[in-house]
């Protein structure tokens, strides 16, 4: 009887570390991932379609969160979004004059992205040229006014898509230089500093 229940011992003590040990694969993706009890979430920003830039014509922005997002949200104001703040996105943004979207998606258990920017430039007015009329001059370059100056932030020479890009890089920030951005010389490149270079535009 002894080595009987001997021999029994040793066989469960045997089968007990196959029944209870298991290894868990898998990976986390983007988005919840399901059937192997572990749950993962990446954190997306906003993206935006059409992408931000330069049109001729009014746009229809339809803005998109990744798998897991519970929200959006987005102002366009130049205020700050957040997840309890401006506009909750609903349906496409009617872009009919130049702006800065700023977006956010939200998740559930207060979770949130960055922030994200999307600059739209409608149909950029181009600065004329002089007449040429009285006998003066038939050319000639566009005058140089202050403000001019101030939005060319590459110097170059020419408000365009170049200064456009420094500006929305540098959206938000403070303590900013013209260089950076910061047309109006407040030290913050932000809304004004945009419509500066939208009414100073020449390309």
């Amino acid at each position: 009887m002894k080595y009987i229940l001997t021999i029994t011992l040793v066989f469960l003590f045997t089968l007990i570390p196959s029944a209870y040990a298991s290894e868990v694969t898998g990976t986390i993706t983007t988005g919840l991932s399901a059937g192997n009890n572990l749950d993962g979430l990446v954190i997306e920003q906003p993206t935006a379609s059409p992408v931000a830039g330069t049109y001729t014509t009014s746009q229809s922005v339809i803005l998109s969160g990744g798998p897991g997002t519970q929200s959006i949200h987005y102002t366009t104001d130049g205020s700050a979004a957040t997840c309890s703040s401006g506009n909750t996105y609903s349906t496409a943004i009617s872009v009919t004059s130049s702006l800065v979207i700023e977006a956010i998606s939200c998740y559930p258990n207060n979770i949130a992205s960055p922030t994200i920017l999307f600059g739209y430039a409608i149909n950029p007015p181009s600065a004329p040229g002089p007449s040429g009329g009285g006998g003066g001059p038939t050319g000639g370059g566009v005058p140089v006014t202050p403000a001019t100056v101030a939005t060319d932030f590459n110097g170059d020479g020419k408000i365009d898509v170049f200064d456009f890009n420094i500006l929305i890089t540098n959206w938000g920030a403070t303590g900013a230089t013209q260089a950076m951005g910061d047309a109006n010389g407040d030290g913050t490149v932000d809304i004004f500093d945009f419509n500066l270079l939208i009414a100073n535009w020449q390309a």
